[in-house]
C-alpha cells in the first residue's frame, strides 16, 4: 500500500533528511503539490521544470528564490535583457581559457590533500577533500589569503544549513552574513591596491558588456553566489560521489581501471552529479494563472523547482534509482539548473570533481566506510550532500 504524503512543510529541513519516498510519491502521484505552510506550489517532473525553466515570460525570477523572502540584486533574480547583460559581466571572469588554466593547480592541491591523510589509513572526506578543495580553489580565485578559506568556509555552512523561508533566518545565520559583508569590504580595499590583479574581483570591477558594469550591491551578492555556489556544489558531489563509489567497489574498481578513458571518467562524473544533486530547488513566480496537472497556479504564487525528483523521474532516466556510472544519459540530467539560468560555474564544477576522481582513485587501492562511524548528510532544505564522510583507505 503506497504511504500518502500531505500536509508536508517543504521548507522544513527535517522533509529533506531521507525525501526519496516522498518524493516519489507527489512526482507520480501529485505532481503539482501546495505547500499550506509556505504558500508555494512545488513540480516534481522532469518534463514540467525544463517547461518553467524555459518559460521567463510566464514563470518569472524577479520575484525572488526563497519562499517568502525579497530578490536580491544578483543574476539568478533577473530575466531577459537584464539577466543577459549581468550574466554576461559575471562570465567574464569564468571564460573557458581561465577555467581551463586552473586545472593544474586543481590538481596539485587534490594530491597535496589527499597524500597528506593517506598515510594514516583514516580520512573524514568532506573536511580533508570535498570541502577543502572547492574552497581553496574558489579563495585563491577570489584573492583571498589561505588561513581565512577555513573561516569563509564557515559562513557558507550557516548560510546553507537548516531550512528556507523567514521564519528559519536565524540570528546565527545574519551574523555569519554580516561577518561575510565585512569580509567582503576587506576584499574590496586588497583589490584596489591591485587593481590590475587577475583576482576574480579585480576581473568584474575592470568589466564591463555593452557599457554596463556591476554596482556596488551587484558586485557584493555575485561574491556570496560564487561563494556558496561554487564550493558547496562541488564539495557536495566529491563527498556523495565517493560515498556512493565505496557502496559500490565493483564500480569503484571499474573506475579506475578506466581512468585513462577521458569519456568514461566524465560520464561517471555525470552519473555522480544526478545521484547526489547538490541543490534541492531553485523558485520561479507566475506571471499570470496558469493550469497544470488539473490544478491553476495564480499569478503571483511561487513555484519551487524539486530538483533530485526531476533526476530520478522514470520517465527519462531507466533504473533511476541505480547508481550507474556507465549510465548512457539519452537525457541530460538538471542538477545544474536548465535555461537562462542555467549554473555559470558548471564546467569548474565538472572540473574539479574529475580531477579529484582521477588523483584519489589513482592513489587509494581501497576506500570503505567506517562501520563504527556512519556518515551524516547536511539537514538543509535548500543544499544535499554528507557533512560527514569518515571512512577507511589503503593505499595502492
Amino acid at each position: 500500500m503506497t504511504k500518502i504524503f500531505e500536509n508536508i512543510d517543504m521548507c522544513d529541513p527535517k522533509t529533506h533528511d531521507d525525501p526519496w519516498e516522498m518524493l516519489e510519491y507527489f512526482r507520480e502521484n501529485e505532481p503539482l503539490y501546495w505547500d499550506p505552510h509556505n504558500e508555494v506550489w512545488y513540480v516534481f517532473r522532469y518534463d514540467d521544470i525544463v517547461a518553467i525553466s524555459r518559460d521567463s515570460e510566464t514563470f518569472t525570477s524577479t520575484e525572488g528564490n526563497r519562499p517568502n523572502l525579497p530578490p536580491d540584486p544578483s543574476m539568478i533574480h533577473k530575466d531577459g535583457e537584464e539577466h543577459r547583460k549581468q550574466r554576461g559581466i559575471v562570465a567574464q571572469g569564468f571564460s573557458p581559457k581561465y577555467i581551463r588554466e586552473q586545472e593544474p593547480r586543481i590538481r596539485e592541491w587534490t594530491i597535496e590533500f589527499i597524500e597528506s591523510k593517506l598515510p594514516s589509513g583514516r580520512m573524514e572526506i568532506v573536511s580533508d577533500l570535498a570541502a577543502r578543495l572547492p574552497m581553496r580553489i574558489i579563495g585563491t580565485m577570489l584573492g583571498v589569503p589561505v588561513e581565512k578559506h577555513d573561516l569563509v568556509l564557515s559562513w557558507i555552512d550557516r548560510f546553507l544549513q537548516g531550512g528556507m523561508g523567514p521564519q528559519y533566518v536565524t540570528e546565527e545565520i545574519n551574523e555569519a552574513y554580516g561577518e561575510f559583508c565585512m569580509h567582503h569590504e576587506e576584499m574590496l580595499e586588497l583589490a584596489a591596491q591591485n587593481p590590475d590583479g587577475d583576482d576574480l574581483l579585480n576581473r568584474w570591477l575592470r568589466a564591463e558588456f555593452e557599457g554596463e558594469k556591476l554596482d556596488e550591491d551587484q558586485l557584493l551578492f555575485e561574491h556570496t553566489l560564487l561563494n556558496v555556489g561554487g564550493a558547496e556544489t562541488t564539495r557536495s558531489a566529491i563527498a556523495g560521489g565517493l560515498e556512493e563509489l565505496a557502496r559500490h567497489p565493483d564500480q569503484y574498481e571499474l573506475l579506475y581501471q578506466n581512468l585513462d578513458n577521458r569519456e568514461f571518467v566524465e560520464n561517471a562524473c555525470e552519473e555522480i552529479i544526478r545521484w547526489v544533486t547538490p541543490f534541492h530547488n531553485m523558485f520561479r513566480t507566475a506571471t499570470r494563472d496558469v493550469e497544470m496537472h488539473g490544478k491553476v497556479i495564480k499569478e503571483g504564487q511561487m513555484v519551487g523547482l524539486q530538483y533530485p525528483a526531476a533526476n530520478r523521474d522514470p520517465r527519462h532516466f531507466k533504473d533511476p534509482y541505480k547508481f550507474d556510472i556507465t549510465r548512457k544519459f539519452d537525457t541530460k540530467h538538471i542538477s545544474f539548473g536548465y535555461g537562462a539560468h542555467f549554473c555559470l560555474g558548471a564546467s569548474l564544477a565538472r572540473m574539479e570533481l574529475r580531477v579529484a576522481l582521477e588523483e584519489f582513485l589513482s592513489r587509494v587501492k581501497k576506500l570503505e566506510l567506517d562501520p563504527n562511524d556512519p556518515p551524516r548528510w547536511v539537514s538543509s532544505s535548500f543544499v544535499r550532500g554528507p557533512a560527514y564522510l569518515p571512512v577507511i583507505v589503503e593505499a595502492r
